[in-house]
């Protein structure tokens, strides 16, 4: 089973962090919360905070998989120029990277999106087409290196499983 690693920031849309978390605890899947401090994040709607497992600083190329909650927590994840040097070696290493809602910024401003059909929030629709991703309005897109989910929370039930099988997998 891969390693895997929840990255996030304040911010980070509530649902699209604790219903994959929790699915993932209810599969006795480990995984860490990966962020830049040691301190409680808040999401967006303040439902709870979660203190990082692992801090971004640290190395974290032992992963084999990364998801990022969406909202506001991608453009936080941005503000910290390394967070791009994080995702570039992650994909040099393979890592599996899956994204909901706003997080597929992360992956269109490392530049790995160029001709990938991708899908997230419409709001962010021209933006990752300005970087070359060809944008699909789909509920989930799978490729081999990437899981994108459109608009939010309300496509949870169409992710979870994609997420979950990809999870399991070697």
């Amino acid at each position: 089973m891969k390693k895997i690693g929840i990255m996030l920031d304040d911010g980070f849309h509530d649902l699209e962090l604790w219903i994959p978390y929790y699915r993932l605890k209810e599969e006795n899947i480990d995984f860490d919360i990966l962020a830049w401090n040691n301190r409680e994040y808040k999401g967006q709607f303040g439902i709870d905070s979660i203190t990082p497992t692992r801090l971004l600083s640290q190395d974290v190329s032992d992963y084999g998989l990364i998801y990022f909650p969406g909202a506001k927590s991608p453009i936080n994840l941005l503000k910290k120029e390394a967070t791009i040097d994080i995702i570039h070696d992650l994909s040099k290493n393979k890592t599996h990277m899956v994204t909901i809602c706003h997080s597929p910024l992360l992956l269109s401003k490392a530049g790995l999106l160029k001709g990938k059909h991708v899908t997230g929030h419409p709001s962010i629709k021209n933006e990752i087409e300005m970087e070359g991703a060809i944008f699909e309005d789909s509920s989930v897109v799978k490729s081999s290196e990437f899981i994108t989910s459109a608009k939010t929370h309300f496509q949870l039930a169409e992710f979870m499983p994609e997420f979950l099988k990809l999870c399991r997998s070697d």
